[in-house]
């Protein structure tokens, strides 16, 4: 059996699937971004999920993370998925590389990710031959989940907030500073606890204060992770990631504007992976291991 992982900071779903590429059973754990969570945590998390059933028949594994891009990170997920998957040969790439693949339709494009953290980077079919840096949750992932997690915390404790604003968000959301505080600097998923704050958004995105920033932090996306392809108005625009599916509506407002053209948005790119193992209604060949 071939299973397949998509893993962001905050959750990994995982595809079982037999030789032909039939699906066999779907899996759902905790992220495993290796800035994140080390060696044992990860076996951890493995050993207490459903996943048990099949670590011995298991012959491959191909897994794509989020934070998999040097070869010091990629043996932090490597190492106990061989210790888990006894019997298997491990695969791990990135999540940007993740997302190419499952959105690719034949026609180069600047690939973008919008879930825990963000990214983009121009993809031709074959090769990643541009990417925008991404610098994590202190420093960038413009318009991801964190990053507006950052913007309703500065919004309310600077009390920016409107008061009908702010007593939905004290019925839904943490708000004492001090448990804040303590997740975010004593905690090494601080991202993930960031981002639990994103619904407030979806829930609210009608409000003016609230469609102000959503505008404002996807402008700050594309100013700095679209506009720098040089060609980006002539090339398709393919979206994934949980933020970009629940803010579909306002990225195809943006993209029009600025005469960008979107291809597609995906809230997981699962299916469309183990389509691309498969060769399954892609343009592409089996990706197997030597």
């Amino acid at each position: 059996m071939i299973l397949i992982a998509d893993s962001g900071s905050t959750k990994c779903s995982w595809a079982l699937c037999d030789k032909n590429g039939a699906l066999v059973e779907e899996f759902l754990t905790i992220g495993f971004n290796p800035y994140f969570i080390d060696r044992n945590n990860i076996l951890k998390e493995l050993e207490q999920s459903n996943l048990t059933e099949y670590s011995k028949e298991v012959k491959e594994v191909f897994f794509y993370g989020a934070g998999c891009s040097s070869n010091d990170k990629n043996n932090i997920i490597s190492e106990p998925l061989q210790s888990f998957f006894t019997n298997s040969k491990i695969v791990i790439k990135h999540d940007i590389d993740a997302a190419c693949y499952a959105m690719y339709n034949g026609n180069p494009n600047i690939t973008c990710i919008l879930g825990t953290g963000s990214n983009s980077c121009l993809y031709d079919g074959e090769n990643i031959i541009e990417n925008a840096p991404s610098l994590g949750f202190l420093l960038g992932d413009e318009a991801s989940g964190n990053y507006f997690g950052k913007k309703i915390l500065n919004l309310y404790f600077n009390n920016i907030m409107p008061e009908e604003l702010k007593l939905k968000f004290e019925s839904g959301f943490e708000s004492d500073l001090t448990i804040i505080k303590e997740n975010i600097y004593n905690n090494n998923r601080s991202n993930v606890f960031l981002s639990k704050y994103f619904p407030f958004i979806t829930e609210n995105k009608n409000h003016p204060v609230i469609q102000d920033l959503v505008h404002s932090a996807l402008n700050d996306f594309f100013n700095l992770h679209v506009y720098c392809y040089k060609d980006y108005r002539n090339l398709e625009l393919n979206f994934i990631g949980s933020v970009s599916y629940f803010l579909s509506d306002e990225i195809n407002i943006i993209a029009t504007k600025n005469n960008c053209k979107i291809g597609g948005i995906v809230k997981n790119p699962i299916n469309n992976l183990i389509d691309f193992h498969f060769n399954i209604n892609k343009p592409f060949k089996l990706v197997s291991l030597p």
